[in-house]
């Protein structure tokens, strides 16, 4: 169960790159892009519920 789950965030492209960089770079960017995704929606939400108790 855990490796299907870690499989939906991980990318498996048969894409070669020249240099280990830039697989590296890849991966971060990707993970990056993902994490500020996941982040915005924890903060919309979190701005939602408190605008929710506060009236």
């Amino acid at each position: 169960m855990r490796d299907e789950i870690l499989e939906e965030f991980v990318s498996k492209e048969p894409k070669r790159f020249t240099f280990k960089i830039g697989h590296h770079l890849a991966s971060s960017l990707s993970g990056f892009i993902a994490g500020a995704i996941f982040a915005s929606v924890v903060w919309v939400v979190a701005i939602y519920i408190y605008r929710l108790l506060s009236n």
